[in-house]
């Protein structure tokens, strides 16, 4: 997996809230493909997408596993059906050799934050799909405080050679403020890559490290201003991802209640340009007053 992919995956969405991999982009132009639109467009509860996954043929299961990566990200599954559900699916990854089947089940059982998935998402950081490994990280951090995880399985990806994973985990292990991962964490701000210093700094907000200023500050001064020369647009992120960036950062320093950066985003709210952006500054320096 390139740098520019493993970039996106981390920047386009934060890994931390909902589904991280953009895979409804990719998945729009692959069921027009193959055919499926109208199957996918069909109302079909939980329990018949599941009975569709134990039944169908390998080329077709992946759909009826992305359909119910849908409905359960709904929440509308009631509470006494997800052990079931977590069970079955647990049963079809196992048995599946189409990697898209095993990561639609991943993001579903991911979605539901329920501690009965740990055991298949735990699985699923070996699986040989580096996706599927992508979203059962994202999973885990997703999980509620105190979840019975194995994080030492989650630190030994900070030596990944994909940086997708190595992002997916430095955000996974700080969301839940796990002891001395700070520290494996804090060499990433001296990265040469940004994505992996800006995931650090983020992350590393978590446990209100004040080693993060200059790279907090290179993250929350960027622009997404036109570059005239060629060279100098290699690595430089889109407005998208400079805002959602940006977002993430003010939202993690105001759930921490953190107000060391109140003068860097003071500065913000008075020069980003991006009204989005100015505004949520206003609002965090507000709170963080109080």
């Amino acid at each position: 997996m390139s740098d520019r992919g493993a970039s996106e995956k981390i920047l386009e969405k934060s890994p931390l809230n909902g589904i991280a991999v953009p895979v409804a982009i990719i998945l729009v132009g692959a069921l027009i493909v193959f055919g499926v639109t109208r199957m996918l467009s069909t109302e079909r509860s939980h329990r018949d997408l599941i009975s569709e996954m134990h039944s169908k043929t390998f080329g077709n299961r992946w759909v009826a596993a992305y359909e119910l990566s849908k409905l359960l990200a709904s929440k509308s599954i009631a509470s006494e059906e997800i052990p079931w559900v977590i069970e079955n699916l647990s049963a079809i990854y196992r048995s599946s050799a189409d990697s898209r089947t095993r990561n639609f089940i991943v993001i579903a059982v991911g979605s539901l934050e329920r501690v009965e998935g740990l055991e298949l998402l735990s699985q699923a950081l070996e699986d040989p799909d580096d996706k599927v490994k992508f979203n059962a990280i994202v999973a885990q951090g997703n999980m509620p405080v105190g979840s019975p995880i194995d994080w030492m399985k989650l630190e030994n990806f900070l030596g990944d050679e994909d940086k997708g994973l190595v992002q997916a985990a430095i955000l996974a292990l700080s969301q839940h403020k796990i002891q001395g991962a700070n520290e494996k964490i804090r060499p990433f701000l001296k990265a040469s890559e940004k994505p992996l210093r800006y995931s650090a700094a983020l992350g590393l907000i978590n446990y209100q490290e004040v080693a993060i200023e200059p790279v907090l500050n290179e993250m929350m001064m960027m622009d997404d201003a036109p570059v005239s020369d060629p060279s100098q647009r290699v690595g430089k992120f889109n407005g998208a991802q400079i805002e959602a960036l940006k977002l993430n950062v003010l939202n993690a320093l105001q759930k921490n209640k953190w107000d060391y950066f109140n003068p860097l985003i003071k500065k913000v709210a008075r020069e980003d340009k991006n009204v989005k952006i100015s505004t949520k500054a206003k609002e965090v320096l507000n709170l963080l007053k109080n």
